[in-house]
């Protein structure tokens, strides 16, 4: 069972996400791991590096095991520099990758897809390219990766989305791999009628009338075509993945708890316990802080405890 004490969390806790803090810190360098330096790359007047973390006798358990984790993740991976010789870097290392990546029932094929999503709806590019290597080494596909980041569309907007696209069609093209392409299953004429099977089969029945060819659509009737249609139905990850990435995005937007409340139903329909879905916003956490964790975790709370009254 997974247990979280809202209390202890708020009150101890900065509010400020992590994922902002890595982009803008230049502290020194920590030595909660000895750091090599595998090759140094600059582009883009960015200097990346390839490093590789040691263990050190006077580590705790727990830092040995986030050396262990990460060194599995990102071998090959390039950091930029700024962010790898901070201190910061290192207690987000030993949460991340010494406590949140070791329990649970998730994978990290799970974890990977989780944060993917998490840091594209941020719009933290420069997070995100890292996690595009650790993802690949997890063992996600190029074609996950980038259906996972297009699913971010309807809800972070297209323009995070293109530039996500963007950055992780480097890494593929740094590592030779085929950009992904071609995994939409729905016509211009079935569209709406495929979106609407798929809400269905989350949600129910619901009562839509499809619009006439020419009407001004000014309400939440894009929603079976565009949202839906155009990127439910896509191949690459499952129904089920679509709507766990869907409460992702939701939860990481902040300020959503309606729409987070149906999708969290729509994880429920879809046979997902309030255990699994609390480790998912946990994996979300040190990205997008603890006010938007704790609004998803009364959410999840309140949906799951309805079934047991």
């Amino acid at each position: 069972m997974v247990i979280i004490n809202e209390d202890v969390i708020y009150e101890k806790t900065p509010c400020i996400t992590l994922s902002m803090l890595l982009l803008i810190t230049s502290m020194p360098f920590s030595t909660f791991a000895n750091d090599i330096v595998k090759s140094t790359e600059t582009k883009n007047g960015t200097n990346y590096e390839t490093i590789q973390k040691e263990e050190d006798n006077n580590m705790s358990e727990r830092e040995k095991l986030a050396v262990e984790k990460f060194n599995e993740l990102y071998k090959d991976g390039k950091i930029p520099e700024n962010i790898a010789n901070s201190d910061l870097y290192n207690i987000v290392n030993n949460l991340v990758y010494g406590e949140i990546y070791q329990q649970g029932q998730l994978t990290d094929k799970d974890r990977e897809l989780i944060s993917l999503v998490a840091l594209t709806t941020l719009g933290t590019n420069t997070l995100l390219k890292t996690h595009v290597y650790s993802a690949l080494n997890a063992g996600l596909t190029p074609v996950e990766i980038t259906e996972a980041v297009y699913h971010c569309t309807p809800y972070v907007g297209a323009a995070k989305a293109l530039e996500s696209v963007n950055v992780i069609n480097e890494v593929f093209k740094e590592k030779g791999l085929a950009i992904p392409t071609g995994q939409g299953t729905v016509t211009e004429e079935n569209r709406w009628d495929k979106g609407r099977e798929a809400q269905t089969d989350i949600f129910g029945a619901l009562n839509f009338n499809k619009p006439a060819k020419d009407e001004v659509r000014l309400d939440g009737s894009y929603l079976p075509d565009y949202c839906f249609g155009d990127f439910y139905t896509r191949n690459g990850l499952t129904l089920e993945q679509h709507e766990l990435l869907t409460f992702v995005c939701i939860a990481t937007l902040g300020g959503c708890e309606s729409q987070l409340t149906a999708h969290t139903n729509g994880n429920k329909n879809l046979g997902k316990t309030k255990d699994y879905m609390l480790e998912v916003i946990i994996v979300c956490m040190p990205y997008i802080g603890y006010p938007r964790t704790l609004n998803a975790v009364a959410v999840i709370n309140s949906v799951y405890e309805t079934e047991n009254n």
